[in-house]
């Protein structure tokens, strides 16, 4: 009897030990790194920055820079990733066995001494499935934590694109405002000269005006694009250089639709985590069946009349007449055809957001190709030609400005343009779930 009592408490105590899980911060860090090659730095505490190796800050940062500071010390990214702890706990919990119950009963009066051990066996074979469960909430986890990270990278490249096209665009207004108040200058002369009337001077002056007051603008906006880039970085104080530079493009690279639907339907994060949610619904279901029947081990012992003590197994089950757990496996069946259907969605939203990123990146770089190869090229000829008529003694100076203040603007939207195919690049990325162009 004592040792059958030993080899069962053994049991117990091999199935009740931890289960590892390999959905931690380094299973996450691997899934973007694959993705994006930009890996997730070590736990800090909170609000501590830390600084990924090959990156200085004393040269500013590059968008790549950027975008690694930011996997590392984003506040809210890191608080996401604090939630790989719930999901350790839960599998722990899933792990458990309950506790034996001992009693004893003492001897007063006409009672014998008489003790009683009971542990709930039904867990044993529950558990399996409990830990299925727990493991695949755990992956699932994982995998959204992946989509977030994937979600930084986009933002941050989008973030820097913005504040690399704000900067540009101040210094293409500050080049406007000195041809415009040439312009200014040269109507007030006219005008003393009896050339123009009043009226046509004053509306070059408002013109000169009103770009000053667009440099104004652009300028404050760099300001609240500098914050927030900042604070996606996780460093809000905005103490940081940052050495922006544009990222360069193949202007001959072409996308093919297929291609990335099929990689997308592989990589995406978030369409893995909707089919583990199915596998852990089908796993609950199972569970829950299991919980129908609650059979206890008993080992009960009693002082005999001659003081020795008798000890003998037995058991206790419930018997499942008026409940048969019929609610949760009514709950667990539904959940199962929730996330079935919640995958489709997921997967059709998936296949949308590739066209309609897809779209917008040819678009886009059908656009810039046109500015960047016919439009500005030819609007720099044309100056050219301005000021060798104006040399030459055939034009005005004035056509001269007017020709370039033309070419600015159409800088200014070539760079426009160019932050446009930056961010549809980054969103396309984001959309395809892995790092294709």
């Amino acid at each position: 009897m004592n040792r059958k009592l030993c080899i069962a408490l053994l049991i117990l105590f091999v199935t009740g030990c931890t289960v590892e899980t390999p959905y931690d911060r380094n299973y996450v860090s691997q899934g973007i790194q694959d993705r994006s090659d930009y890996p997730l730095g070590q736990v800090a505490k909170p609000g501590e920055f830390t600084i990924p190796e090959g990156v200085s800050l004393e040269d500013g940062l590059t968008e790549d820079e950027a975008v690694a500071v930011a996997l590392w010390n984003n506040a809210q990214f890191q608080a996401d990733l604090a939630t790989l702890g719930f999901a350790r706990a839960d599998l722990i919990r899933a792990n458990m066995l309950p506790n034996p119950v001992f009693s004893i009963l003492f001897p007063l009066g006409p009672r014998q001494l008489e003790a009683n051990l009971k542990q709930p066996i039904d867990a044993l074979w529950q558990r399996p499935r409990r830990i299925a469960m727990a493991q695949y909430e755990a992956e699932s986890l994982s995998e959204n934590l992946i989509r977030n990270g994937l979600g930084l990278i986009r933002d941050v490249q989008t973030a820097y694109t913005d504040l690399v096209l704000a900067q540009h665009k101040v210094r293409l207004a500050q080049d406007d405002i000195q041809l415009r108040e040439k312009i200014a200058e040269l109507a007030r002369r006219r005008l003393e000269a009896g050339d123009i009337s009043e009226l046509t001077s004053s509306l070059a002056q408002v013109d000169s005006l009103r770009a000053k007051d667009t440099a104004l603008r652009l300028s404050h906006e760099v300001i609240v694009l500098r914050h927030r880039l900042h604070a996606l970085l996780g460093k809000p104080s905005g103490d940081i250089s940052l050495r922006l530079a544009p990222s360069s493009w193949d202007s001959q690279m072409e996308v093919p639709l297929d291609e990335l639907l099929t990689t997308a339907l592989a990589s995406r994060p978030d369409l893995r985590a909707a089919e583990l949610s199915i596998e852990a619904a089908g796993a609950r279901i199972g569970w829950e069946k299991s919980r129908v029947f609650k059979f206890i081990a008993e080992i009960d012992g009693d002082e005999s009349d001659d003081g020795s003590f008798d000890v003998g197994p037995g058991f206790e089950v419930e018997i499942p007449i008026f409940n048969r757990n019929e609610g949760e496996i009514a709950r667990a069946k539904a959940e199962l055809e929730h996330s079935a259907r919640q995958y489709e969605a997921v997967r059709q939203g998936i296949i949308l957001q590739v066209q309609e990123s897809h779209t917008r990146y040819v678009a886009a770089h059908e656009e810039y190709e046109l500015w960047d190869s016919s439009v500005v090229p030819s609007l720099q000829v044309a100056v050219g030609k301005a000021q060798e008529l104006f040399a030459a003694g055939e034009a005005s100076y004035l056509l001269v400005l007017q020709a370039e203040q033309e070419l600015i603007q159409a800088r200014m939207r070539q760079a426009e343009l160019a932050a446009d195919l930056n961010r549809t690049a980054a969103q396309l990325n984001y959309s395809v779930g892995k790092k294709f162009i």
